[in-house]
Order: structure tokens, then sequence, then C-alpha cells
């Protein structure tokens, strides 16, 4: 049996103090590592002996980043009304990623995968990623904020931006028009069906989001279908760069 160091461990998957990795278990076969993780216990009782902690809740679980092609699951004990906000090797309440990991997909999904290609990706299971987007889709969460440490470290590779050709008659991705579009400021008169039921989804789903940077993704993600069918919204982009129908 394979024996890790607890503190190193510790250190390995940007866990501060005073919180501790108590015990793991390495299953190399399924290339899965699951960490309980406790506060340190810092108050002794009489002769040495560590006094009862603050009760706990049901023992949370995120997944976290992953090591090379091993899979780690942390099984956290949280003290009552503790707040995760801050500690990116921790998630959001519901989410079952970590804000590192989760930092990770949401950079995946702003580039255009799609939930099946960031689950090759990152061997993540399909009903996690898509438990994460319905969360982002419907302003349950925002995007991963891990720490610029963190961030260095497990940075994913670049994924190519759709190709814009020179004489495009697509706007740029800064252009107000966008958010105009999105945020029903401006009105087209669309044939396209697909972008109708696109524009439908998008705006409902912009009503629930808050977070900028989700919001953001959504703009995106409008653009992206824009370039990739340019050649069929002849009409649409016309009446986009005028501002609209009138």
């Amino acid at each position: 049996m394979i024996s890790i160091d607890k503190a190193l461990l510790r250190q390995l998957l940007f866990i501060e103090r005073p919180w501790e990795v108590r015990e793991y278990r390495l299953d190399l076969r399924q290339r899965r590592c699951d960490v309980w993780v406790a506060q340190e216990a810092v108050d002794r009782g009489w002769f040495g002996r560590g006094r009862k902690g603050a009760a706990t809740t049901d023992t949370v679980v995120w997944q976290h980043l992953a090591l090379g092609a091993v899979r780690f699951h942390l099984h956290v004990a949280l003290p009552v009304g503790f707040e995760t906000r801050g500690l990116n090797w921790m998630g959001d309440p519901g989410m079952p990623f970590s804000r590192a990991l989760a930092a990770r997909v949401f950079a995946l999904f702003n580039e255009g995968l799609s939930v099946q290609s960031v689950c090759s990706l990152l061997d993540l299971s399909l009903q996690d990623v898509w438990r994460y987007r319905y969360a982002l889709d419907t302003g349950r969460t925002g995007a991963g904020q891990p720490s610029a440490a963190a961030e260095r470290a497990v940075a994913p590779a670049a994924v190519p931006a759709p190709a814009v050709a020179d004489d495009s008659a697509v706007p740029d991705v800064t252009d107000p028009v966008w958010l105009r579009l999105l945020d029903g400021d401006m009105s087209l008169d669309i044939k396209v069906l697909s972008l109708k039921l696109m524009l439908t989804r998008l705006r409902s789903q912009l009503d629930l989001i808050h977070d900028d940077e989700v919001r953001l993704l959504k703009l995106k993600e409008l653009h992206r279908y824009f370039v990739k069918n340019e050649r069929v919204l002849n009409h649409e982009l016309a009446q986009l760069r005028l501002g609209g129908v009138a």
C-alpha cells in the first residue's frame, strides 16, 4: 500500500491551516483518492488531551483538482455556520466541485466547450458537470475564483476561439450591441428558428444571473453562435449592424 505524508498531501491540495488532513484512502485502480479534512484540534484539556471540538454539520464532499491521473474528493467536516467563501479548496454549498476545480470547468465553458467535452478533458462525471452548468444557468452559483498561486499551478490548456474571417460581418465580441441584444434593448426580425429559441433561452437565464462573469459567458455564447452560423444569418446581421429593427 502506498503511504503519503498527510502534511505534504495538505500542501499539494492547497489546504491552509488550521485545516489538516485526518485520513485518506487511495485507490489506484479507480484513480481516486478520498481525503478527510477537519480543523486542527488546538484547544487542549487536562494532561494534554484535546477537548471536544465545536459541533459540525454533516460532512460536505467536493471534488478537487486532480494530481496527475488521480482524482481527489475532499470530505470536509465544517463547523456550524462556517463561511467557506475565499477558500478555493472548498466549494459553494450544494455544488459538486471545489472553487479551484469549478474555475477550471468555467474557463473551458468560457471557451465554448460542450459539457461532454469538459467531462472528457477533465475526467469528470457527466452528472456533476451538468449539475454545475445548471447552477450557472439558473444563477445559483458564479465562476470559481482560485487564488493566483493555485491558478498558475492548474491553468488549463488554451482552447482556440472560433476563427473570425477578416471580412466577417459579425461585430466583435466587445461590441455593446451584444449586450443590448441579450438585454432585450434591441429587437431583430429573426428568420432562423434556432436563433429565436437561443435568444429566448439566454434572456430567461440572464434574468436569474447576477454574476458578471457568468453573464459574460452568455454573451460569448451568443457571439459564438453568430460566428459559426454567419452564412445563414445575413438577414439578422444586417439589422444588427443598423442597431435593430425600427
